[in-house]
């Protein structure tokens, strides 16, 4: 977490002296995350599938509460006063939920869910797979010597 504050501090510094710079601090920021998630679920199909899912699940939560406010007061005033409990309970739930995103596939109109599922599979591993982990790793000298020792 302190990594994660540290990061946000920074962002802030760049968007008050260099603002021009912000956007591409942020895809920056979001590329590294990536990365992260990338190395520890493994680099494919599932990978992807969990970054996706979770930030799907994570700003549909934003939006139902946005949504669901009565005013933008009540909105920030509920947001900092449930954080702790309920915004992290749901995120912890969300996590879950992304790490079983194939099951959504595999249960959608059975058998269908599995054949969309190893198209998915396919359409990745030919077309999607190399172009994302050129820009993941662009300009990251050390991953290219470590990918190739795996």
């Amino acid at each position: 977490m302190a990594e994660r504050g540290r990061e946000a501090k920074q962002l802030g510094i760049t968007l008050k002296d260099e603002p021009r710079s912000f956007p591409g601090a942020v895809l920056d920021l979001m590329r590294r995350s990536f990365r992260t998630v990338w190395r520890a679920r493994g680099g494919g199909l599932y990978a992807c599938g969990f970054v996706i899912t979770f930030v799907f699940l994570e700003v549909r939560m934003l939006f139902t509460d946005i949504f669901q406010a009565e005013s933008v007061g009540s909105f920030f005033t509920e947001q900092l006063a449930e954080m702790f409990f309920r915004y992290l309970g749901e995120s912890i739930r969300n996590t879950v939920a992304a790490f079983i995103w194939p099951v959504w596939f595999i249960e959608f109109q059975q058998p269908w869910g599995i054949g969309l599922l190893v198209g998915m599979y396919v359409v990745f591993a030919n077309f999607i797979k190399q172009p994302l982990e050129q820009w993941l790793f662009d300009g990251e000298p050390n991953e290219s010597a470590v990918d190739q020792q795996r």
